[in-house]
């Protein structure tokens, strides 16, 4: 290489991450709020609060609150405010219902396309068995993009968008089926290695029998919900 010649050969600079607006941060803390239940289900959020938290004004907040009633987690009450909303059992049912579509789908797609696991589904799962298991929301987020990794591997970009749409509420139902059995999280790892045994194996029908099985409502957390 000429001395002084720029080298081809080195990797092209990293570009900084875009700044986050205004209404992605007010968004990014209420719905963390009411993960972490500093919002629970039921409660009302204040606009000033979040204002403060988000260091945003209110017009943000209340575009990320519009959004959020539009996800249907929280409900906006005439001259009352937007009220997170809880979780009902059918809504519980009907999530986990929709999940074995997709999620079934995309595992028969990926066996039948005899690729294996996709590489991000290990990395994720080994994440998950480090985390301790008091790191409650980091498990259920780990969970989350666990299963997403197989949807979007399976290369149907309107499925992929779809099952997007339902994160937040996989979060919530998730985050409260942990906080009611910790020890769970060993089921959830253990059920993790067989799917990714049988996409390894491209055994589709095993597959589908471990998520029938991954996917099933808990009866104690039913029990709990408002029907």
């Amino acid at each position: 290489m000429t001395k002084g010649a720029p080298d081809d050969s080195a990797p092209a600079p990293v570009p900084p991450p875009a700044p986050e607006s205004a209404k992605e941060r007010a968004y990014r803390t209420i719905r963390t709020g009411i993960m972490t239940g500093r919002f629970p289900a039921g409660s009302f959020i204040e606009e000033a609060q979040v204002c403060a938290l988000a260091q945003v004004s209110r017009t943000p907040v209340r575009e990320a609150l519009n959004r959020l009633s539009a996800e249907g987690v929280i409900e906006q009450l005439p001259r009352r405010g937007a009220m997170v909303r809880h979780v009902t059992a059918r809504e519980l049912a009907e999530l986990y219902e929709v999940r074995k579509l997709i999620e079934g789908q995309a595992l028969a797609l990926l066996c039948a396309a005899r690729q294996g696991a996709p590489a991000r589904m290990h990395v994720l799962a080994q994440e998950m068995g480090e985390v301790p298991d008091t790191e409650v929301l980091r498990h259920v987020e780990l969970n989350r993009d666990f299963h997403h990794a197989m949807v979007e591997a399976a290369g149907n970009a309107v499925m992929t968008r779809i099952y997007a749409d339902l994160h937040l509420s996989v979060l919530r139902v998730a985050l409260s089926a942990l906080s009611l059995d910790r020890e769970r999280s060993g089921t959830i790892q253990a059920e993790h290695r067989a799917i990714l045994d049988a996409l390894d194996a491209h055994d589709a029908e095993t597959g589908r029998a471990i998520l029938e099985k991954h996917l099933a409502p808990i009866p104690q957390l039913v029990a709990r919900l408002p029907h």
